[in-house]
């Protein structure tokens, strides 16, 4: 007796314990109702809870997630590195004063001026003023002004080296498109934060399902137990029947134990990806499990081929690369330009103001050819041949990638195919299994069958739903698969 009490206090434990995971109907027969074990439902802790979404997780991968804002800071460098290239092209003032106020030619002197290098064809422009008072000799006769001093303005034109490119124009060039190549970069992080995290949600959404099948399972043995300790107490049962009812209870809590420790590290995986406005990494409550995994969707029509032309126009991977090559062609040409001899022309006119030596009050017009020719020129030899090396590596990069992507289609593909199989099977083996289970109870009920034959069965069937659990999970793993595959814009 006191065995037996003990007995039943532990089936009040339990039934309270799966009260709140599973519900089923009572009933006074040893054939518990047979019912679908994965269609028991979750129960809220707080009513006003709703079954967390996939796109709720997403939303809170795309605002809080740490790696993703990390992602997003390469648009800022990038930013940065444009305003940098950007400050190339602004204006540089100048100035210089200086006395000798001792010595032979004693003389004051000031120069100011103001340098704007362009983006048309690398002319430079410049302005300034210039004043020189005192005794000068006649080899710094040049440094003489009138009275109010002089002003000029001016310009240098590169015919050939610096003309088509500079090093200011290629670094602007190259930092506009690594802005692009930046964009694409963060969005490339995006889909693979975003795949990982809808496969942990569905992970954990699969593991709530099977402790859902756990739970019901001891729960069926639970109700028997308390139904055939009156029988075996009535003699219409032999106790050895009920131990082998104790023995499959204790099996049955050990596969609650384990699928409880399943859920636990579903939501600890899924709390990284799942946070607070803040960003904080939050456990998701298990009352807001959903209570299935959503059926097969065989509406899409879209063929492989079209799904892979979309993938290779969409995917951020094979854009990054194009901008990468693209800044390494500007790279190149700035090499081979630089190879090239240096030719200037040089032009500036100047005049001075007020009273003055009579040489030095016209105006002034000079025009200079600057000739720049460089000999061995290995810098610039070198900086070609690295260029041309990294276009290579980016090429075989780029191809690789395309095929990357085409293959992602293509296995993303082959799961949800395989799945929809998978699941269709399993389904008939569901449908199956849940007629052995009702026809074992009813022949034990008529004494033509043993219990281990109905635990067998009951064991057989939750297995059957376990199977089913896992391929549509394989289903959903396959969708997130496919809408990665192809750039996020299209399942």
């Amino acid at each position: 007796m006191r065995h037996r009490r003990s007995l039943g206090v532990l089936a009040s434990l339990l039934l309270a314990l799966s009260s709140s995971l599973v519900s089923f109907d009572a009933s006074a027969q040893i054939a518990v109702p047979v019912d679908d074990l994965a269609k028991g439902s979750v129960v809220a802790t707080n009513e006003t809870f709703s079954p967390l979404s996939l796109d709720e997780l997403v939303r809170s991968v795309e605002t809080s997630y740490p790696l993703l804002r990390a992602a997003e800071q390469d648009r800022v460098l990038a930013d940065a590195e444009s305003l940098s290239a950007d400050g190339g092209f602004d204006p540089a003032v100048r100035g210089r004063a200086t006395t000798i106020p001792y010595g032979g030619y004693q003389n004051d002197r000031l120069d100011f001026s103001i340098d704007q290098p362009t983006p048309l064809w690398g002319t430079r422009v410049f302005s300034g003023w210039r004043y020189g008072h005192g005794d000068f000799a006649a080899y710094d006769g040049k440094y003489q002004t009138a009275e109010y001093g002089e002003v000029r303005v001016g310009a240098q034109v590169p015919m050939w080296r610096d003309g088509p490119i500079d090093r200011r124009r290629a670094s602007r060039e190259k930092a506009d498109i690594g802005r692009s190549a930046a964009r694409y970069s963060v969005e490339e992080q995006r889909l693979v934060m975003i795949r990982a995290a809808s496969i942990r949600y569905w992970d954990w959404v699969a593991a709530g399902r099977k402790l859902v099948i756990a739970t019901s399972l001891l729960e069926m043995a639970t109700k028997r137990d308390a139904q055939l300790a009156e029988r075996v107490e009535r003699g219409d049962l032999p106790a050895y029947e009920r131990n082998e009812n104790l023995r499959v209870m204790h099996q049955r809590e050990a596969q609650v134990v384990q699928a409880e420790r399943s859920l636990e590290n579903a939501s600890i995986e899924l709390s990284l990806y799942h946070r607070s406005k803040e960003g904080v990494a939050t456990l998701p409550d298990r009352g807001r499990l959903p209570n299935a995994i959503p059926e097969i969707d065989d509406s899409s029509t879209e063929t492989r081929a079209r799904l892979e032309n979309v993938a290779l126009a969409d995917r951020p991977e094979p854009k990054r690369i194009a901008a990468q090559i693209a800044q390494q062609r500007v790279e190149l040409s700035y090499a081979e330009n630089q190879k090239r001899p240096g030719i200037d022309l040089f032009v500036m006119g100047s005049k001075d103001l007020g009273d003055g030596p009579k040489k030095i009050v016209p105006a002034e017009l000079e025009v200079a050819l600057i000739l720049d020719i460089p000999i061995l020129n290995r810098v610039n030899e070198g900086r070609r041949r690295t260029a041309e090396a990294q276009l290579a590596k980016l090429g075989e990069q780029q191809r690789y990638t395309k095929d990357r992507v085409v293959a992602d289609v293509r296995d993303a593909e082959s799961t949800i195919a395989l799945a929809k199989e998978r699941a269709a099977a399993t389904r008939r083996e569901v449908t199956v299994a849940r007629t052995l289970v009702t026809s074992e109870r009813e022949r034990f009920d008529l004494g033509d069958s043993t219990l281990l034959l109905v635990n067998l069965r009951e064991q057989a069937y939750a297995e059957a739903e376990l199977r089913e659990v896992d391929a549509l999970l394989e289903h959903q793993r396959g969708i997130a698969l496919l809408r990665a595959a192809v750039g996020g814009k299209r399942r």
